[in-house]
């Protein structure tokens, strides 16, 4: 579903919270004039087009921000719509993909997802090599490895 330009309006207000980046900063990050990104928050002025995505990608770039978590929240364009056409651009549906894991993978991508889920407001990143290590040994411990 597409987003109202108030919807996108705050999606961007929101990028700016979470980077810490000013107005100016981000609009120089997307390629755009100096006042690119205050105009387009701005009702009172003319509707400025909402940023593309290459925009967002650079956006996305320069905050550490996931493009498609940009896509979805300025353009309304879901992130499981992506991974699944994605998946299915190699011939393969996302099911099918994970159907071809082991275990142990499968049960490292569902820790991973949670962790992404559970941090609402947390930076973007994802958790550290000693964290993904010792859930390997969770689990191969759990498989009786």
């Amino acid at each position: 579903m597409a987003r109202s330009i108030d919807e996108a309006r705050a999606a961007i207000r929101d990028v700016l919270a979470r980077s810490g980046l000013s107005m100016r900063a981000l609009s120089a990050a997307m390629g755009r004039d100096a006042d690119y990104v205050a105009a387009f928050l701005d009702p009172r002025r003319a509707t400025r087009a909402r940023p593309t995505p290459e925009d967002l990608l650079a956006a996305s770039d320069a905050t550490g921000i996931p493009i498609v978590e940009l896509l979805d929240a300025v353009w309304g364009i879901p992130p499981g719509r992506l991974a699944d056409e994605l998946g299915t651009s190699e011939g393969d549906s996302l099911a099918e993909a994970l159907a071809r894991l082991t275990v142990a993978e499968r049960a490292e991508i569902t820790d991973f997802a949670r962790f992404l889920a559970d941090r609402p407001g947390a930076p973007t990143s994802a958790p550290g090599p000693r964290f993904a290590r010792r859930r390997r040994r969770e689990v191969a411990a759990d498989d009786g490895a």
